[in-house]
């Protein structure tokens, strides 16, 4: 278990699952959903932020949707 430095996001999904992003000491970035956690580097966590905004991109795109 890591030593938190900063709490990145605090949020709960409308499913009721609780989200928590955390960067730790280490420099690692832990996700926690309910009671899962994912443990990733800096880099790893970049590479799945850009893969899901481009996603979220084309989604739009296909389903006709304006960004928020």
């Amino acid at each position: 278990m890591g030593i938190v430095e900063n709490k990145l996001a605090d949020f709960e999904m409308s499913d009721g699952a609780n989200w928590t992003i955390e960067l730790n000491r280490s420099g690692q970035i832990h996700i926690h959903i309910d009671n899962l956690k994912i443990q990733l580097s800096q880099e790893e966590f970049s590479e799945i932020v850009d893969t899901v905004a481009k996603a979220d991109s084309e989604l739009r795109e296909l389903k006709k949707l304006e960004h928020e």
